[in-house]
């Protein structure tokens, strides 16, 4: 894996230009190499402690150090990416309530990571790191709001390699029409990356809509596979939330069916991985929110951690000695209990391990329009962590890096779907700056000191004998 020293603007206008045409054209590629197409200093642990810089999971891409063209260009992902509320964020809440709500919460996640025996490594990750499994695929996440975070970090972590915009899934009409469809919006919504490469996701809330299509005409993962994905795609899946404890019986046929599906289509279509249910923290015995509670609670809440559950360095948990609820937490809770007895243990499905990190995690949680909630997590937060997680799944499975001359044939092939659509409320932030408008700006600001020289200060420079 290498990366290239390039002049860092014009890079990213390669980039930033592979990004909006390559996945609609039919221009051949031919890569010498898996490279990376931006440049990422590898921070050191004393930058960290020092606070000196970000990590880039972190937002430390926006690092005053670095040259990024997308993070000054505006608009929803360049803003939220930045993970600062902006003056036009705070008009829109359903936005700014997912960001994390001062910088002393990600400071403190900071701390936590660099408490585990891999927390250098987490911290100092690049987005070339990931690129290397990335290039020449389509990842697709499908699954429920958890799913969907798991995306918005991926996009932000990868947020220089995409023209900051968002793409309908296919041409095919009727597959799109099939997954808009989905009970809770399907959404099927790419971003675009240079050399055929898309992260998309599809927002399927409950098992029964993956594999048998009980509500629907047919079921995502077969329609995905049957008409728009390839061989080498990842995809993630993850149903559960949305699962109450008195649905487990149909939560476990959904998994039996998923798994059977797996191992049916795993000699095509290897790349599939379960993506384990973050823990909640609500203020229930073993944190769970509860399915008496539907209709007579709401929030805000207060999220409080389970008892006698702790979380050790090397990412394993411990239950305090005879409590039988914190040994029942370490354990998965009911959900990821189910799903690795029967995905990991009878079919053989490969685990997206993100539980463990999240059962101590009760003071990361996020707002949203009734208040504090004790589910999702705010960003950048425990989210982030997920993607170093999912690189280094990527890396036990041995998931190869796309072939050079496999990323050519994606050339003769059908075209994905180029129509860009806006995201929620993304219309109340604008479209991001156009790519010359910003380089303008960019210059500007940079021959600002020069005029200032040119009048009094300039004058008075000259008179101490500084210039000419």
């Amino acid at each position: 894996m290498q990366q290239r020293s390039k002049p860092a603007v014009l890079w990213a206008l390669l980039v930033l230009l592979q990004a909006s045409t390559a996945l609609c054209s039919q221009a051949q590629l031919s890569p010498q190499e898996v490279f990376c197409p931006l440049e990422y200093p590898r921070y050191s642990l004393e930058q960290f402690n020092s606070s000196a810089v970000r990590p880039y999971l972190f937002g430390g891409i926006y690092n005053s150090d670095r040259e990024c063209v997308n993070c000054k260009r505006g608009g929803l992902w360049s803003d939220f990416c930045g993970f600062k509320v902006t003056k036009k964020m705070k008009d829109v809440p359903f936005w700014s309530n997912q960001l994390c709500s001062s910088s002393s919460t990600v400071d403190a996640v900071i701390k936590r990571t660099l408490q585990m025996d891999d927390g250098e490594d987490i911290l100092s990750m690049t987005p070339c790191d990931l690129w290397y499994f990335l290039r020449g695929r389509t990842t697709w996440i499908v699954g429920d709001s958890m799913s969907k975070d798991f995306f918005k970090a991926l996009k932000c972590f990868m947020v220089e390699f995409t023209d900051l915009k968002t793409y309908h899934a296919s041409t095919n009409y009727t597959a799109m029409h099939y997954l808009d469809s989905l009970p809770g919006f399907g959404e099927p919504h790419c971003m675009h990356m240079p050399h055929h490469t898309r992260i998309c996701q599809v927002h399927a809330i409950q098992g029964d809509l993956f594999i048998q299509g009980n509500r629907t005409k047919v079921g995502v993962l077969p329609l995905l596979q049957e008409s728009l994905a390839f061989s080498h795609d990842i995809f993630i899946v993850n149903f559960g939330l949305w699962h109450g404890e008195t649905q487990q019986p149909a939560y476990r046929e959904n998994l039996h069916q998923l798994g059977s599906f797996y191992n049916k289509t795993r000699l095509k279509f290897p790349n599939l991985f379960w993506m384990e249910t973050p823990k909640q923290h609500f203020d229930s015995a073993d944190g769970d929110y509860k399915v008496e509670w539907i209709g007579k609670r709401k929030g805000p809440f207060v999220c409080q951690p389970v008892e006698g559950v702790s979380f050790k360095s090397n990412g394993d948990l411990t239950a305090a000695e005879g409590d039988a609820i914190a040994d029942y937490v370490i354990r998965g809770s009911w959900r990821n209990i189910f799903a690795r007895e029967i995905l990991r243990d009878l079919y053989n499905v490969p685990i997206f391990p993100i539980y463990n990190v999240t059962a101590t995690a009760w003071d990361f949680h996020r707002v949203n329009f009734d208040g504090q909630e004790c589910s999702h997590y705010c960003h950048p937060s425990i989210p982030q962590l997920w993607v170093y997680m999912f690189k280094q799944t990527l890396k036990k499975y041995r998931v190869p890096p796309v072939t050079d001359s496999l990323l050519s044939e994606l050339n003769k092939r059908r075209k994905p779907g180029c129509a860009s659509v806006y995201e929620r409320d993304e219309a109340k932030l604008g479209a991001p700056r156009p790519l010359d408008l910003t380089l303008k700006q960019q210059q500007q600001q940079q021959q600002k000191p020069s005029k200032r020289r040119s009048g009094f200060w300039g004058w008075l420079l000259r008179l101490l004998g500084f210039g000419s």
